[in-house]
């Protein structure tokens, strides 16, 4: 589980890279003044606010990926998950609207790690002080971390669509932003949606009970586990959804018993931990590591207590929630998490964006397919329209209403880029467009609504 969160850590890193002037820079949609006045916390921590400068960012990425290789062969592995989860938190508050739900799930995931022994084998370490059976309080709020997922999700899903019609997973695919062609494809038979449909909803209910449920057989667990990689493949080859998938694959690699790798680490550690574990037995423990390790777990406990609550109180039928100055002690963690995935209903507005550019020789021309006429023709497919998922989640949430604040400086680095690549056809001014299509039954659609969402000029 260690080397894949690391190679994935690597992988976002990678994809943030290509946009690092966009979502990390003043120059780009989100300036520090303009992310420190409308979405920070007293209680958010970021390197990457330090400065707004791009060279200041390239630094950043650079050691973080060196970090992040550390722990993928496993150099000093707690201090460097510690590091890893440091990084990837300050990464993600410096830009919470390329932020999703796998976003939560890995940075948590590594939260759980810094008290793991994940470095105890594939390691470069020299021995190892664990044998193959381990369990610890940590290991209940990992176990917990995956299985919350989609089981609140589910309990979230109140809607007729998820409940009683069978109608969600129409509305899902029909979402032409996120559509993939396999998607596409059974798109085509509603009998097939419906019943999907309900057998995702009981899967969520259902097959997380199945693998945290302490005394079942370990071949329930399996097929609990099997079920949940089953929903993840069947949401990475319909939706596009960035990292989430393989993000939630690695999470349940350590939920595997342990018995199906008995004999492999017998095999390639059984010398490593027989002579550790003899050398432990003569070794007693001092008041101060007891009073550590007692400190350590109440700490534990009370982080598993605070993410279950946070989980059942967003359950409206749970009548307690946590009161919101622990909320707010949380988030020097960033422990918040809601799993609302497509809860309690699925959003039914769609739609794809057209940038016009009016330039030095007064022609309006589409600045985002470099073409010298302007289209407002919905493009075939409208998924193929976000260089990454990071774009495709900034652009969901630039059409919010409650983030107009944010347009222009989206709009400006548009002229900006648009105008240093392009000097011998500058724009003065740009307008976005949103062509807002609203799904309806039965494969039907509202009349598109062109909405002009933003205009600015070249100054």
């Amino acid at each position: 589980m260690r080397i894949g969160v690391g190679l994935i850590l690597l992988l976002d890193l990678g994809i943030r890279s290509l946009s690092i002037k966009a979502f990390f820079t003043d120059e780009g949609v989100l300036p520090i003044s303009v992310l420190k006045q409308y979405n920070w916390s007293a209680n958010y921590f970021s390197f990457h606010t330090i400065s707004g400068d791009l060279w200041w960012q390239i630094v950043l990425f650079i050691i973080n990926a060196l970090c992040i290789v550390l722990l993928i062969v496993g150099y000093r592995t707690r201090l460097f998950t510690f590091i890893c989860w440091a990084f990837l938190t300050s990464l993600q508050n410096r830009n919470p609207f390329i932020v999703q739900g796998g976003d939560d799930l890995l940075r948590i995931l590594l939260f759980w790690a810094i008290f793991l022994p994940w470095g105890e084998r594939y390691s470069i370490q020299k021995k190892s002080h664990y044998p193959t059976h381990y369990f610890s309080i940590a290991n209940v709020g990992y176990m917990l971390l995956p299985c919350s997922i989609f089981f609140f999700s589910a309990l979230l899903k109140t809607s007729p669509e998820w409940r009683s019609e069978g109608t969600a997973l129409y509305y899902a695919l029909s979402l032409d932003q996120i559509r993939l062609p396999f998607g596409t494809f059974i798109y085509q038979y509603p009998s097939l949606l419906k019943a999907l449909t309900f057998i995702v909803f009981y899967i969520e209910l259902l097959a997380p009970i199945l693998i945290i449920l302490p005394f079942v057989s370990n071949k329930i667990r399996i097929f609990g586990i099997i079920c949940y990689v089953g929903l993840f493949i069947g949401i990475a080859s319909t939706l596009y959804v960035g990292l989430f998938y393989s993000i939630g694959i690695v999470s349940l690699i350590g939920l595997f018993p342990s018995s199906w790798m008995d004999w492999f680490e017998f095999k390639l550690y059984k010398n490593k931990i027989e002579i550790v574990l003899s050398e432990s037995e003569n070794t007693k423990p001092s008041f101060i590591y007891n009073s550590f390790i007692f400190i350590k777990n109440y700490f534990i406990v009370g982080i598993i207590l605070f993410c279950l609550m946070m989980n059942l109180g967003s359950v409206k039928e749970f009548p307690y929630a946590l009161d919101s100055n622990i909320v707010t002690y949380g988030k020097v963690l960033r422990l918040e998490q809601n799993w609302g995935m497509f809860s309690p209903h699925i959003l039914k507005d769609d739609g794809w964006f057209v940038y016009s550019g009016f330039n030095q020789k007064h022609q309006y021309i589409d600045i985002k397919h470099h073409k010298d006429k302007v289209s407002f023709e919905k493009p075939n497919p409208v998924v193929c329209e976000f260089e990454s998922d990071r774009w495709r989640k900034f652009q969901e949430n630039y059409t919010f209403n409650n983030n107009n604040y944010m347009r222009p400086f989206y709009c400006k680095y548009l002229i900006n880029k648009w105008n240093n690549e392009n000097p011998n056809n500058k724009i003065s001014d740009l307008t976005i467009f949103f062509m807002k299509e609203t799904s309806l039954p039965d494969y039907k659609t509202k009349a598109v609504e062109k909405i002009a969402v933003c205009n600015c000029q070249d100054k």
